[in-house]
């Protein structure tokens, strides 16, 4: 971290707690929906039919979905929180370039430069990820 000035550091470092924050309140009201306030919102009290069923059903895994996504998202930030306290911020993991404060203004999570990120991205396209 030695590479930024204090402002900066101050700037990043609010930006990772700022989205931290956020996703942490955004991922404990995933986990207070449930499916079944699902299934209730779209069939009301009464038993539907199939196509609201599978409605259903398709709204519960899209939220499961999105909700894998802000858990996997939130391990991010928390290690960049742990490389931040250690010192070891904002270098490239792939390089060791110095990673641009406006990237990790951004992206606090960030443990690539642009062109490491770059070519991280051809060469991971299409690989799955997620569990759906």
């Amino acid at each position: 971290m030695r590479h930024y000035s204090e402002q900066d550091i101050k700037a990043v470092r609010e930006a990772l707690a700022n989205r931290l924050s956020s996703l942490t309140e955004h991922v404990r009201a995933g986990l207070s929906e449930t499916e079944q306030n699902q299934f209730t919102a779209i069939l009301g009290r009464s038993a539907g039919d199939s196509s609201d069923e599978a409605l259903a059903t398709s709204l519960g895994d899209l939220s499961a979905a999105r909700l894998n996504l802000d858990i996997q998202q939130w391990r991010e930030l928390k290690a960049a929180e742990q490389r931040f306290d250690a010192g070891e911020f904002g270098e490239c993991a792939e390089c060791g370039a110095v990673i641009p404060v406006a990237r990790l203004l951004v992206n606090p999570a960030a443990r690539r430069c642009i062109a490491c990120q770059t070519a991280f991205e051809r060469t991971h396209a299409g690989q799955a990820r997620g569990s759906l």
